[in-house]
């Protein structure tokens, strides 16, 4: 039996960061949703790995956070003070002393 899936897209700027999210209501089934978040691959960014992140939840819960941009938000908000994402932005303002210019 075919779901009758709806996706929209939308952009999150996240600290100068400029993100692109998509939105899959009733994916595999009715009232789940997966929401995805492409980051530029080159910046740090808190959430996932390489730019990219799938999450998914009850409709209910993302309707309740004020949609997929604002949990994202909140979400990265949150992770922002973790050591693993202070260190990769040292790093990315510190560089690599052996990459190539």
């Amino acid at each position: 039996m075919p779901h009758n899936r709806k996706t929209s897209y939308e952009t999150l700027i996240w600290r100068g960061i400029t993100c692109r999210i998509c939105t899959t209501h009733d994916y595999r089934i009715k009232g789940w949703s997966q929401i995805t978040l492409r980051a530029p691959d080159d910046v740090p960014f808190p959430l996932g790995v390489r730019g990219y992140c799938k999450h998914g939840l009850e409709q209910t819960a993302l309707e309740a956070a004020g949609g997929a941009v604002a949990y994202f938000r909140d979400w990265a908000d949150r992770e922002a003070s973790s050591p693993t994402y202070r260190n990769a932005v040292a790093r990315k303002r510190q560089g690599d002393l052996f990459s190539k210019p």
